[in-house]
């Protein structure tokens, strides 16, 4: 939490020397996952509600394209079971997420609010992992990285001279296999993050 501040604190300076709009955002989000292996013996098991939040830096590029990224903490959900029921898996994992998109604005739609469409990619460097239940052992090392593609849709409202609030959605879903190595009889076992997320916050 203390590297995650102080790469919070170095954001905002840089922001501050590249005039650049700086914002924090909170996201409630449903994190889930897509499993498979070569046997299909396994399948994903649920979703769960958790929460992220994290600094955002917007930088114009033209009237209606904003360059976007940040520093987010990401928290997800790894979870499996075989096809009879017999095992199954929950695995907690935290990233630090550093977005890399692109906002396209609309004209105004009502005085001061504006729509967005978000497409682009991250980099998320894994900074903890835990199992839910001490007795798992089927994964026995995690992929330290992700690389999410990224959509998203929204609107920006003006709320004041240097204060903006947003309020929108994303689907980000991840290309890499989280799982660097597990035990039989998943040795071959392919787990991929799938978030859902409702992005509120305010720039300013």
């Amino acid at each position: 939490m203390k590297k995650f501040l102080f790469l919070l604190i170095v954001l905002s300076a840089f922001g501050s020397q590249a005039q650049i709009k700086l914002g924090l955002k909170l996201a409630p989000v449903i994190a889930a996952n897509r499993a498979k292996n070569d046997a299909q013996t396994v399948e994903n098991d649920g979703s769960k509600m958790k929460f992220s939040i994290g600094l955002i830096a917007d930088k114009t590029l033209s009237d209606t394209y904003f360059l976007s990224s940040g520093l987010v903490y990401l928290p997800k959900r790894v979870a499996f079971r075989d096809v009879t029921g017999t095992i199954e898996e929950e695995y907690k994992l935290q990233y630090l997420q550093i977005p890399a998109t692109l906002k396209l604005f609309t004209n105004e739609i009502a005085p001061d609010l504006k729509g967005y469409l978000q497409i682009g990619s991250a980099l998320e460097i894994m900074v903890f992992n835990e199992e839910e239940d001490p007795s798992f052992t089927t994964i026995e090392k995690f992929t330290p990285i992700d690389i999410p593609v990224i959509l998203g849709a929204g609107v920006e409202f003006r709320a004041g001279i240097n204060t903006t609030i947003f309020g929108g959605f994303s689907y980000q879903r991840g290309l890499v296999n989280v799982v660097n190595s597990a035990e039989a009889p998943f040795g071959d076992l392919q787990l991929r993050n799938t978030i859902f997320s409702i992005d509120l916050g305010v720039k300013f």
